[in-house]
């Protein structure tokens, strides 16, 4: 370490928990931002709250200002952190985290990427679960008197922009894919569910309402293999892929390891996950498979359901399908189970019906949305890659091993 670098407890340099909202505030809504809404960084979801109809959580009480930092007490190697570059109006989060903010002569997104290496999360939830509670929790004064190496301030504002441009390019790549999954929802539903290009020619009735002549209706479980039979012998070392691992936000899984066999819901490219325990519109957890070699088997949880296209549907069809608002809807309807975590039922299924099309059609609409896919794919690729550097790079940055103008 350079002889310039010290080193500083979090409390010298940061204040922590600055600000609470009280009802003397006045303020007529919230966004609130939970503890499970974020991780790494990546906010799933803000929730929007209208005081003048609906209660403020409990836990909805502390304010963020910009560049403020945000960390989860509980269980820190669940790793629900986040730097709030720009809150949004009214914001508040709950008190399962606590907000950092950067003391001046500190670096806000030095002080944040720090926070967020593996060996300080690990650390962390070393002293988490050492405290007598039903969960691995940490106090306040556990991260008031973390450690942290402090270079001098111009270099921590190197570091920190040139990993948040890292981030920065990532969060984009992530913004252009939703797009593009969007465009591919709405055509999805243009074409097969209010046959919008088909307005002219004759429709018949059906079990569904009037469709266009020719085309067929009949139940999902009639055009899509649910559940298909997949081989694996226990202890044969496959591509594992968790529910962790799937996105809430696009086709594209996040990762895998490659594990030994035990019993599990398997699967091959071409194949649609959709989670049983996650079906919900704004959580829902679907991808496709895409990264087997041919006839490769790899696996998963059971919690997994897997959906098949047949001819003449094709895999693109089948995964806008399972992210369909009124399909997830009926998925949500069919959920049971007594144990705190229900389910969605695989029978459901056989309930849910389509409008099938001529094989042509599939052909043109395939036409149109394959592009889209293929960027996902390659801008996910791009992250991938992305967030690998940004971790490589993150330990050494931060112990002096290298310096940014090497690499930046």
């Amino acid at each position: 370490m350079n002889s310039k670098w010290t080193t500083a407890r979090l409390k010298d340099l940061a204040l922590i928990n600055r600000e609470s909202y009280s009802r003397s505030d006045g303020w007529d809504f919230v966004n609130y931002l939970d503890t499970g809404s974020i991780t790494k960084g990546v906010i799933d979801k803000i929730t929007l709250i209208d005081l003048r109809h609906e209660k403020l959580p409990s836990r909805a009480r502390r304010k963020v200002a910009p560049y403020d930092i945000i960390y989860s007490t509980v269980r820190p190697n669940q790793e629900h952190y986040g730097i709030i570059r720009h809150p949004v109006a009214n914001m508040l989060v709950s008190t399962g985290f606590v907000t950092i903010t950067a003391k001046e002569g500190v670096d806000a997104q030095y002080l944040y990427y720090y926070l967020s290496q593996p060996q300080i999360t690990t650390y962390l939830h070393a002293i988490a679960e050492q405290r007598v509670s039903t969960y691995p929790a940490l106090n306040v004064s556990d991260l008031e008197e973390l450690p942290i190496t402090v270079p001098p301030l111009r270099i921590q504002q190197e570091i920190g922009e040139m990993l948040s441009c890292l981030d920065a390019k990532i969060d984009l790549n992530d913004r252009m894919n939703e797009n593009l999954e969007k465009q591919a929802q709405a055509i999805f539903k243009s074409w097969f569910v209010d046959f919008e290009p088909f307005h002219d020619g004759e429709f018949v009735d059906s079990v569904i309402g009037p469709i266009p002549k020719g085309w067929k209706a009949c139940a999902v479980t009639d055009v899509i293999d649910v559940n298909p039979k997949r081989k694996l012998d226990k202890g044969t070392s496959a591509k594992y892929l968790s529910m962790a691992n799937v996105s809430t936000s696009g086709p594209r899984v996040l990762g895998w390891e490659q594990r030994n066999f035990t019993s599990g819901t398997c699967f091959m490219n071409g194949d649609v996950l959709l989670a049983r325990i996650t079906p919900s519109l704004e959580h829902g957890k679907t991808a496709f498979v895409d990264f087997l070699a041919d006839q490769e088997v790899g696996w998963g949880s059971t919690e997994f359901i897997v959906m098949r296209s047949r001819e003449p549907l094709p895999l693109e069809y089948t995964y806008c399908l399972a992210k369909h608002e009124p399909f997830r809807e009926h998925m949500i309807k069919s959920m049971t189970g007594t144990s705190g975590r229900q389910r969605a039922q695989v029978d459901a299924l056989k309930h849910y019906f389509l409008a099938i099309a001529p094989k042509d059609v599939y052909a043109e609409f395939q036409e149109i949305v394959i592009p889209f896919f293929l960027a996902i794919r390659r801008n996910a690729t791009e992250n991938q890659v992305l967030a690998a550097l940004r971790d490589t790079l993150l330990p050494k940055l931060m112990s002096g091993e290298i310096e940014v103008p090497v690499v930046y």
